[in-house]
């Protein structure tokens, strides 16, 4: 999979991140070309709030098939999985296959929470 340099923060306590107030709460960041600091990754990231204070962040991008342009991971409508529409892929909100082509997981990147910020990078 193409590799893109991530180093993005969050401030949790902004609305736009109303969604990682509970468990399970997803936010889709833009491409880190957007020139946006809450940008990162080759196609964008999707962050989890896992439990407490562990969230995790996913690379958008589908590890079946990398170099298509429509390989491109979403939360599902019913926000209870991810999903590639292109090749149809599934993945748990722990980013692990639950169903399609893909052989491999989605791509983690790290996170660390200090107060109100996350920090995503890889």
């Amino acid at each position: 999979m193409p590799y893109t340099p991530v180093n993005v923060s969050l401030t949790l306590t902004n609305q736009q991140y109303v969604a990682l107030r509970t468990v399970n709460g997803t936010v889709v960041l833009p491409p880190g070309s957007s020139g946006r600091p809450d940008a990162g990754g080759l196609k964008g990231i999707i962050v989890v709030r896992q439990a407490g204070n562990s969230y995790l962040a996913f690379e958008r991008n589908c590890p079946y098939r990398p170099f298509d342009a429509c390989a491109l991971v979403s939360v599902d409508r019913s926000g209870l999985f991810l999903r590639d529409s292109c090749c149809n892929s599934q993945f748990n909100l722990q980013g692990q296959v639950i169903g399609g082509p893909s052989p491999f997981p989605l791509r983690q990147y790290s996170t660390s929470l200090q107060g109100s910020q996350l920090n995503i990078l890889n």
